[in-house]
């Protein structure tokens, strides 16, 4: 049976010498593996630029029962983000929000919200207007909420302390090492009810930025144990510095 999805391409590996091993999140079946034949010969009809970072593509599947992995029939891209692209800040946000999502996304069913949220995230970071410095703080927020661990309503209620081990506000120091307190705290409050075109004139300190990302990080391996290191944090910690 052949399937016409929308597909998000969160990671391409080689199947042999010609062809390729697609993780695609769909709009309608959630996580696929798809293999791409003849993606990296050079009479592919497929094009290998349609499978980048990220790349919002209209996919053809030959789906077969028990089969685990199906095979593209064709692929076209839906939708392009030139501004990202563009820009080395932009796209290296990009790299950095592909990785979260290539380890933190299992699902093997549909989705919707996930993937209206993930494609609203492109769109708002396409967009010039919509300021970097805190896109990537607002994106694990948000993303945490549709991974079933955001700290949610917990946020506006009265306490010193988040407590990452439970997701909760705390009145008094939970004492152990897995904290959200002070500044960094006020900062997560306050980004919690945005959505990312409040971040125009929204602004802070750089410490205080990269003190929350590892905080938040951190919140992540909790939630997420196979969440290891994320190669794109030095590097977009670099660019953005």
């Amino acid at each position: 049976m052949l399937q016409a999805t929308r597909g998000l391409v969160f990671h391409v590996s080689r199947y042999s010498d010609s062809s390729g091993i697609a993780k695609v999140f769909t709009e309608d079946s959630g996580l696929q593996s798809v293999v791409v034949k003849s993606l990296f010969s050079k009479k592919a009809k497929i094009r290998p630029a349609l499978f980048g970072h990220l790349s919002l593509i209209d996919l053809v599947i030959d789906q077969k029962p028990g089969r685990t992995l199906n095979y593209v029939r064709d692929a076209s891209l839906n939708k392009a983000f030139p501004e990202i692209s563009d820009n080395i800040i932009r796209s290296s946000m990009l790299l950095f929000i592909n990785e979260v999502l290539y380890k933190a996304v299992k699902e093997e069913e549909a989705n919707r919200n996930l993937f209206d949220f993930i494609e609203h995230t492109l769109d708002s970071l396409n967009n010039t207007s919509i300021p970097v410095q805190m896109f990537h703080l607002l994106f694990l927020i948000r993303l945490s909420d549709h991974l079933g661990f955001g700290p949610g309503g917990s946020l506006s209620l009265d306490g010193d302390y988040f407590d990452m081990l439970t997701g909760t506000v705390e009145e008094n120091n939970p004492s152990n090492a897995y904290i959200i307190s002070g500044d960094l705290l006020a900062l997560l409050r306050k980004l919690s009810p945005l959505d990312y075109p409040d971040l125009t004139n929204f602004t802070a300190s750089r410490k205080l930025v990269l003190d929350l990302l590892n905080r938040l990080l951190d919140y992540y391996r909790i939630h997420q144990p196979e969440m290891a290191e994320l190669k794109s944090v030095k590097v977009l910690g670099e660019i953005m510095g």
